[in-house]
């Protein structure tokens, strides 16, 4: 990762922690390392980020909303130097509609509800850490 890191390398990693395939707790443990290896979470954040996805099976699928653009929050912190503060996550329906949304927080914050409006809207959530 150093040579990734030095050549102004960014990396946007998300997992969904009902992955049955690959363990979720294997990436956090890489991400982990990465972190203890290289300067520590401030240093690392940089140019890496980890988002974990609560209910999202292998690459998408199951209960849980799925990220809705990194591609497009990694090009926006290449090109613009804005590192993603959470991701957009959506689980829709066959037809598109939009059922429920949350942000998807930097690891090891976790989505909180602020206490009103719907659970459904990622806009009555906050990234925090958990407790």
């Amino acid at each position: 990762m150093t040579g990734f890191r030095d050549r102004g390398g960014k990396a946007i990693v998300w997992h969904g922690w009902a992955d049955p395939l690959i363990s979720a707790e294997g990436t956090v443990d890489y991400y982990k390392r990465v972190q203890q290896e290289m300067g520590g979470p401030e240093k690392t954040s940089e140019f890496i980020r980890l988002f974990m996805a609560p209910g999202v099976s292998h690459c998408g699928g199951g209960t849980g909303p799925s990220p809705s653009g990194p591609v497009e929050a990694l090009l926006s912190w290449v090109e613009e130097g804005k590192a993603p503060d959470a991701l957009d996550a959506t689980l829709r329906e066959r037809d598109g509609t939009v059922t429920r949304s949350r942000p998807l927080c930097p690891y090891p914050l976790v989505a909180k509800y602020k206490g009103s409006g719907s659970t459904d809207d990622a806009a009555n959530f906050v990234c925090r850490e958990e407790f």
